[in-house]
């Protein structure tokens, strides 16, 4: 028989050594693990014109504005009304299944609004109704539901034609967000992230001039694929808004939708899409987004979304709430040196882009819109390139192709500004 002794200290004696480390130090290591291959040290990214060493420590902290103590998010439905039942059924369903706040894109000219909200409490959840024209406004305007104004919010897009014949009506509504401004479908015809919010932050700045308070205007972004550069993204963005908010004197709170889009999602190879669905909804939240669209990935399709994949969509935001707590602490890359540098980087490249616009002291006028077409245009052009050449590498559409594709197809008719989506699984690879 052995008897052995343990001797432990006190545990008020236990101590770490959290003793600084410098630079020098801490860079050679990161070498030495690379197996001094200094080139992967540079974080390069030839689209977004930006080229940061990790290493660098960060010398300018972006506090995000404070909204609530957490990182809490509304998890958002978009449906497509082209029937109000249909519609109504597709809202209570995605409600049951997890989302409390629903997108309703109005197609038909006359809609029946109490089949479109039947037995959905719009007091207990946030509803956005995206307007196309007078009429639809007019109806909702004219409608029981106006005297419940207060729960639900309007998106309309002010680089939309139609604007113009709507700005008056909308704009006495000082209560509510009546003007979406649209950078998510400026980023899915293929938009470095510098654009997307110059171009956020241009048309903002000229409908504040045009006599819109900053709490009317939502800011509506996309999210793409890298990771770090959608949630400095975000943070840039909201830091940038607030500049130009308190040269007015506002401290209005800044209100930003991203949404999840198709870009490089499949519908040949469609279990792939939940992966890019998930860390693209991390991106997100971590970014401080105050709603997340989860659209479905086959959305887009000829055939439309599925069930499934509406489902899959909402439980998105249910994992990353309920399992792994991303809406528990607000900002939580405050502090990273990685992500402080891109946003430094992104916010800089953003404001000059903001300031060639701005050059134009218009909403939309032609020559502003051509320029914003031809400088997107040239980015498109230049992932398409890198797509061919397999430098962007996309499982399941440029790479280890499933043998079995699904045979759905997408709709031909997507576009933003006459320019059509980005689509990766389009692309003819040449």
């Amino acid at each position: 028989m052995y008897l052995w002794e343990f001797k432990t200290k006190p545990m008020n004696d236990f101590q770490l050594d959290f003793t600084e480390t410098n630079t020098d130090t801490w860079k050679a290591q990161i070498l030495k693990e690379l197996k001094d291959d200094a080139a992967k040290i540079e974080f390069t990214d030839k689209i977004e014109e930006i080229s940061l060493d990790i290493t660098k420590t960060s010398e300018k902290d972006f506090n995000s504005e404070v909204i609530n103590d957490s990182n809490n998010w509304n998890a958002s439905a978009f449906i497509e009304v082209n029937d109000e039942k249909s519609a109504n059924n597709l809202a209570l369903k995605n409600l049951n299944q997890g989302c409390n706040e629903l997108i309703f894109n109005l197609k038909s000219t006359e809609i029946d609004w109490t089949i479109l909200l039947n037995d959905i409490e719009v007091e207990y959840i946030h509803t956005r109704l995206q307007f196309t024209n007078t009429a639809q406004l007019s109806s909702f305007l004219s409608s029981n539901y106006v005297a419940k104004i207060q729960y639900f919010s309007f998106e309309i897009d002010p680089l939309s034609c139609v604007f113009e014949t709507l700005e008056n009506e909308i704009k006495s509504l000082t209560s509510n967000r009546v003007v979406s401004i649209n950078g998510f479908e400026i980023q899915q015809v293929g938009a470095t992230t510098w654009q997307e919010i110059g171009v956020i932050l241009s048309t903002g700045h000229e409908l504040l001039n045009r006599g819109f308070l900053p709490n009317q205007l939502c800011l509506s972004i996309g999210i793409g694929s890298n990771y770090f550069l959608e949630i400095a993204k975000i943070r840039a963005l909201r830091y940038l808004w607030g500049q130009i908010t308190a040269a007015y004197g506002s401290k209005s709170s800044i209100e930003i939708v991203a949404h999840i889009g198709w870009s490089n999602k499949s519908l040949k190879d469609q279990h792939t899409n939940l992966l890019r669905q998930t860390t693209e909804a991390m991106s997100a939240a971590a970014g401080g987004s105050d709603s997340i669209v989860v659209h479905p990935y086959d959305q887009n399709s000829k055939d439309g979304s599925s069930d499934f994949s509406y489902r899959m969509a909402a439980n998105i935001s249910n994992l990353l709430k309920e399992e792994s707590y991303f809406d528990k602490v607000h900002d939580p890359l405050k502090g990273s040196h990685i992500i402080e540098n891109l946003t430094e980087l992104i916010s800089s490249k953003a404001w000059t882009y903001f300031l060639e616009l701005d050059a134009f002291k218009s909403l939309n006028s032609a020559d502003k819109i051509l320029k914003i077409k031809s400088d997107i245009s040239l980015k498109r052009t230049e992932r398409v390139n890198l797509f061919n050449e397999k430098q962007i590498k996309l499982i399941g559409i440029n790479l280890f192709n499933t043998t079995n594709p699904n045979p759905q197809d997408w709709k031909k008719d997507l576009s933003y500004l006459a320019i059509p989506y980005l689509i990766y699984e389009e692309i003819e690879v040449v």
